[in-house]
């Protein structure tokens, strides 16, 4: 797709791991055929930016020949299928790549995934908080300590999914090829399955699987800090992409990284993470060391401010301002008037591509300059008035004036949430 620096070009991983020898020859390929940028996406995907037109055919055929790309348009028309990245490495994790396979062979072979929309996405999660943000029109989620079965839910996060109910895990291919084919198959011209439950067929669905369910279970959800080093089934270290965008030449790092001191294998996360897998502990200081030097965060997110912002003006057309300089800039506000923990947004447009929840910090750039909101969207706070940048400093500094979070919301009014309105106070 075209952007502000050229076309982007998006590459998906299967099942969202990558060998260190594709992302060295990938990050090549970015020299040559781009601006050498690399972005880690919220979906675990990864993008290549500033490609021209005379050099994309080239940058095609460098993805097909590393088998990250399909062939053919009509091979690459399916559903994107993302995997749980702590498979195989946290005990609480289920494995998933048994049927992460089943799946990735069924969308592949399936006619009725190539009339659905390019946004049609699936998610294959273990449990863990890693994937529960990213909405997904299947979720599949398995419990490891309820082998056997899968629940499953349509259109929507971990939380605002709708269950259908629970089945045999060697039944979850059939299930999920029901579910497309009568997707598909509707009359009404349904791509997505939010499309699907808001015009009224969710009976539709439930019907095509409904000899295959079983009633609906609690599967349990878990958090795990995915940053520095973790030890599990298989030891790992997590790094943090900042504002989830490398120049190639980090990302070529990362592999040599990847070999030299790991298994040779990468997983890419939603958080905008990489995780290296198989490190030893007896290398922890030569692997914190290269990765800080290569631009990586080391450190888990719950110890410092996580700061989100889009790729922004100039890079992208859509953008009415710059935001990742911004977003430093607020961010040191931030952390001086003690906000240790939570995350601050900068939307270059009301899109949102950076993010979709609320965070504790909103700026969105409208047309007429920029919006701010506390506890809101990037939807909420655009609906406030313009502010200026000056203005927008002396409220994130006011703010967080307190000598702590928890301080500074007991000293607020019970209904202090949301967008600024152009007087200081709130909608």
């Amino acid at each position: 797709m075209p952007s502000g620096d050229g076309l982007i070009v998006r590459v998906r991983p299967r099942s969202a791991r990558l060998a260190a020898h594709r992302l060295r020859a990938l990050a090549g390929l970015a020299r040559e055929a781009g601006n050498g940028v690399i972005e880690l996406t919220r979906r675990a995907n990864l993008q290549i930016r500033g490609v021209s037109r005379g050099s994309l055919a080239a940058l095609q055929d460098g993805l097909v020949s590393l088998e990250l790309a399909e062939a053919t348009p009509e091979r690459a028309r399916r559903p994107a299928l993302l995997v749980c990245p702590l498979s195989g490495l946290d005990p609480r994790c289920a494995p998933l790549e048994p049927l992460a396979g089943a799946l990735e062979q069924l969308l592949s072979v399936t006619p009725a995934a190539r009339r659905l929309s390019d946004k049609f996405g699936l998610v294959l999660s273990g449990g863990s908080h890693l994937c529960a943000e990213v909405s997904a029109d299947i979720r599949i989620q398995l419990d490891a300590a309820q082998p056997g079965l899968a629940d499953l839910r349509l259109a929507g996060t971990a939380a605002s999914a709708c269950s259908l109910g629970t089945c045999p895990i060697g039944d979850v291919p059939s299930a999920v090829a029901r579910l497309l084919s009568a997707l598909g198959s509707a009359d009404s011209g349904w791509e997505r399955m939010r499309d699907a439950l808001e015009g009224g067929g969710l009976a539709r669905l439930h019907a095509a699987v409904q000899h295959l369910l079983g009633p609906a279970r609690r599967m349990p959800s878990w958090s795990s800090s995915c940053l520095g080093f973790q030890s599990g089934k298989q030891s790992y270290f997590g790094l943090s992409v900042p504002f989830g965008s490398a120049g190639a030449e980090a990302w070529a790092g990362i592999a040599d990284l990847a070999d030299d001191l790991g298994s040779g294998e990468l997983r890419l996360t939603p958080a905008r993470q990489v995780l290296v897998t198989g490190v030893r502990e007896a290398d922890l200081a030569r692997l914190v060391e290269r990765a800080k030097s290569l631009g990586f965060g080391v450190e888990p997110t719950d110890r410092s401010l996580e700061l989100v912002a889009c790729s922004g003006a100039p890079a992208c057309q859509s953008s009415h301002g710059e935001t990742r300089r911004l977003a430093l800039e607020l961010g040191e506000l931030v952390r001086h008037a003690s906000l240790a923990r939570g995350t601050l947004h900068v939307s270059g447009c009301d899109k949102g591509c950076a993010r979709s929840g609320a965070a504790e910090v909103t700026l969105v750039w409208g047309a007429d300059g920029p919006r701010l909101g506390f506890g809101t969207d990037v939807a909420q706070t655009s609906s406030g008035p313009r502010l200026s940048l000056a203005t927008v400093r002396e409220r994130v500094s006011a703010q967080f004036a307190c000598a702590s979070v928890a301080e500074a919301r007991a000293a607020r009014p019970a209904k202090l949430n949301g967008a600024l309105t152009a007087d200081g106070t709130r909608s």
